[in-house]
């Protein structure tokens, strides 16, 4: 049966514990504003280290329930060189040190999943970047051999191999590269909040109106309460514009997303019964793929500027565009296979690098990251932290030394450039989508 609206992978995870309402004026040592891999990373860390202090972690719905529990559930450890700059030592050393941070996220969570004992359908298997039309080989035997001259371990995967690989025919060469995971985000994110430091005090639904000074320190204002505390942490990743900060370095971009029911008997046989893989496009906004470990198939092919949101009837347009890359990928499947149809938020910026900074003093700001946020979510949040404690360490340096977002402009000009340039970048992902 077809749930619409709702996100397949918070559906098939194990009930989760509400926490309450903020009401009245609290104080606190350290707050932490949002609730996804980075925040309850942040509120992890500092419980760790300051076990006495008062830590309150809130957010404006659901913790643990949104944009981090959306995501296709791919844990990166190596960034797709497809949009960096290797050619110049300045590329380079972006792309080296994002790596290093993402190798470290991802030993952060291996190491969280396996002492927390969190099920989350976690497999060490490497993602896939793989492509349908000939026009894009040549961008993947270059992510090939760049993987090969940065020492990550990758391999091509052509022709009758790959169709084994994956089950289907309909791509014809891939790149496949390990250190990753996959995994089903909405049980990690409940796993990680379940088992966080029980100093820590958990608010949902508790919208942030705005964050102003307060003396020596700052005031969250809620709808139905507020904060004062002389250290804030904000970790909304795309909705960092709606609290007035980084309007004109971050945007939202809205994905939409739809997971089928589990294949029959005889849909395995069609597909070879071919082990777990995720897959990723070359091509800007064509489509990623999964066939997950409970044997269900999740497909994201359509990324859009609108800062409004999705309604009922632009997702129900989405899960039709689902199913027709569905029916080409396998035909034996189509609309009445889809289950769950969802979307959900990642924050993005015009050079995809991500938020990373105390702005003011007792302030700071972590995010942006550009649909790599499972891995550098969970370590960036854990850096964060350490920057307000006042910690020190050669991967905090690289964070702080990352580049930091460029400027767009403001809006209604941003609106407008940015609608185009996607109109024209679905185009030329419509073999791949």
């Amino acid at each position: 049966m077809y749930c619409p609206d709702i996100c397949g992978w918070s559906a098939l995870a194990c009930e989760f514990a509400h926490f309450p309402v903020l009401k009245g004026e609290l104080r606190a040592d350290y707050v932490v504003i949002g609730g996804g891999f980075t925040g309850l990373s942040a509120a992890r860390r500092l419980a760790e280290e300051k076990p006495q202090t008062r830590i309150i972690l809130i957010d404006a719905k659901r913790i643990a329930g949104g944009a981090s529990a959306r995501n296709s559930g791919f844990a990166v450890a190596n960034e797709s060189p497809g949009h960096a700059q290797l050619h110049t030592p300045a590329g380079l050393t972006t792309y080296m040190t994002k790596n290093r941070i993402d190798h470290a996220g991802m030993a952060e969570l291996r190491r969280l999943v396996e002492e927390c004992q969190i099920s989350c359908q976690w497999e060490d298997t490497g993602s896939i970047h793989a492509a349908h039309d000939p026009k894009n080989f040549n961008k993947l035997r270059d992510h090939a051999k760049a993987f090969g001259d940065l020492g990550v371990d990758a391999r091509l995967i052509e022709g009758a191999d790959l169709a084994k690989r994956l089950g289907t025919s309909f791509y014809e060469l891939g790149v496949e590269a390990r250190g990753g995971a996959l995994l089903q985000p909405a049980m990690l994110a409940q796993g990680l909040a379940a088992s966080l430091p029980e100093t820590i005090e958990c608010y949902e639904d508790s919208p942030v109106q705005n964050i102003s000074r307060a003396g020596d320190g700052w005031k969250v204002q809620l709808t139905r309460g507020s904060l004062t505390a002389p250290h804030v942490i904000v970790a909304v990743n795309a909705f960092f514009p709606r609290l007035g900060l980084k309007r004109l370095q971050v945007f939202p971009l809205v994905l939409t997303a739809s997971l089928t029911r589990q294949l029959t008997a005889a849909e395995e046989d069609e597909i070879g019964h071919a082990k777990t893989w995720g897959i990723l496009s070359p091509q800007s906004l064509g489509a990623t793929m999964r066939l997950t470990k409970d044997r269900r198939i999740l497909l994201r092919n359509t990324v859009e500027y609108r800062p409004s949101g999705i309604d009922g009837t632009l997702l129900a347009a989405r899960r039709k565009v689902h199913a027709d890359g569905l029916k080409k990928r396998f035909p034996f499947l189509d609309e009445s296979a889809i289950e769950y149809s969802w979307s959900g938020n990642i924050c993005i910026s015009r050079n995809s690098q991500p938020v990373f900074e105390q702005s003011q003093p007792g302030l700071y700001l972590c995010g942006g990251y550009n649909a790599a946020g499972v891995s550098r979510g969970t370590i960036m949040g854990r850096l964060i932290a350490d920057l307000a404690l006042g910690g020190q360490s050669e991967l905090l340096s690289d964070a702080l030394n990352l580049i930091k977002p460029n400027l767009i402009p403001p809006r209604p000009f941003f609106d407008i450039g940015a609608r185009l340039r996607l109109s024209g970048e679905r185009k030329a992902a419509q073999s791949e989508s």
